[in-house]
């Protein structure tokens, strides 16, 4: 999967940066013919008043040569996407730009076929880019999946498990004193290749949906403990269902686990040996064998 997601991303920025070269030097040779010829398909739907043609070139100067350097960068990440692939934010943030202010040109100046075109077709390279950067992620993650969390998604983890079980509450070990963190983030690994990819964005999801769901429309990494409770509480018995669902599978995967401690196990009277050797007899055992030996 790693492989083929490195080739295709190569091939399709590649093309991408011929289509930059092409269309610039096209620009540069003949602007006024391009207007024209926009015009021209434009007036097939009979609703756009033509784009002006123009003979001041300063313009001409600034947009060929932010042809040359998306070209320049799309053959950049063509080369080598995996070392690269902090360039292709970049090159959308650069679409991005192209595509959204001719929007507004077309919503708040002159409604020409020639600002719609051009906000639908960099709009649709911006997509094809970052669908190609989010798509190198998974596969980097895919190719490790059993890698312990790191940076941001590491602490996230960190919190939301110390907030599920602190320190000091109903049993005396807590998600940091037993690396519960840890032990949830290899088992998504272990469920499936693309699990702590899903478990990465389930925690993004919760970081910035304070924005949205409250209690301080402030990520949730900046909330205090009694807060994080708060939002998590929220979360649980809110009436959309979908985030009710989130939560409580992701809470059943962490509580499974703390609770399949030994000493926790013992103190809720429950010793799970009927449980194991009911997994181990059964077609996953060497799954099981494999998550009860974490």
């Amino acid at each position: 999967m790693q492989r083929n997601a490195y080739e295709t991303v190569a091939l399709v920025h590649r093309l991408l940066a011929w289509t930059f070269a092409l269309v610039g030097l096209i620009f540069l040779v003949a602007p006024n013919g391009t207007v024209r010829f926009i015009n021209a398909a434009g007036s097939v739907f009979r609703i756009f008043p033509p784009a002006p043609e123009s003979d001041l070139r300063f313009w001409l100067s600034l947009g060929f040569a932010y042809m040359v350097l998306v070209a320049v960068l799309a053959w950049r990440i063509a080369a080598d996407p995996r070392r690269n692939r902090a360039l292709m934010p970049v090159l959308a943030a650069g679409k991005f730009a192209s595509s959204f202010t001719c929007l507004l040109f077309f919503l708040f100046a002159q409604p020409t076929f020639l600002y719609l075109l051009n906000f639908i077709v960099d709009g649709s390279i911006v997509l094809i880019v970052l669908g190609c950067y989010l798509w190198l992620g998974v596969a980097e993650q895919a190719a490790q999946p059993l890698a312990q969390p790191q940076g941001r998604v590491a602490e996230l983890l960190r919190l939301l498990t110390s907030t599920m079980v602190p320190e000091g509450g109903a049993f005396s070990p807590g998600a940091a004193s037993v690396q519960l963190d840890q032990t949830v983030w290899q088992y998504f690994g272990r469920l499936h290749p693309l699990g702590t990819t899903g478990l990465t964005v389930i925690l993004y999801i919760i970081e910035f949906g304070p924005y949205l769901f409250g209690p301080r429309r402030r990520r949730f990494s900046r909330l205090s403990a009694k807060e994080r409770e708060t939002y998590l509480a929220g979360w649980e018995s809110g009436h959309f269902s979908a985030r009710r669902q989130l939560l409580n599978g992701l809470k059943l995967a962490v509580m499974l686990h703390f609770y399949d401690r030994p000493d926790v196990a013992a103190a809720v009277g429950f010793d799970g040996a009927y449980l194991r050797d009911k997994l181990l007899a059964g077609p996953n055992a060497e799954f099981h064998r494999a998550r009860l030996a974490l």
